[in-house]
């Protein structure tokens, strides 16, 4: 979950980047990437719904004390420490 959110995190910016280099060459050379920026900035905005959505869900999750559950069966909200392993299998 990590890696996803950081690719979504990483694709915001890189947006956000490019939208600001075409915002300059628009107004440097006029209005042939009009088209360009609107479809970037639509994705943008998808971004960060997605990203939004993602927030709402965990909040909620949270808030109905889904989240204590998933303590209980032995697993980590902290994407610094990852899942733990689950104490009923053997290690390897």
């Amino acid at each position: 979950m990590t890696t996803e959110r950081n690719d979504v995190v990483d694709a915001i910016i890189r947006a956000e980047r490019a939208l600001l280099l075409l915002a300059y060459i628009i107004e440097r050379d006029g209005d042939d990437f009009l088209p360009l920026y609107e479809k970037l900035e639509h994705h943008l905005t998808e971004l960060r719904g997605t990203k939004e959505r993602a927030r709402r869900l965990l909040s909620s999750y949270s808030r109905s004390g889904q989240a204590n559950e998933m303590r209980s069966k032995n697993l980590s909200l902290s994407a610094s420490a990852g899942p733990l392993p689950y104490l009923g299998l053997p290690d390897r």
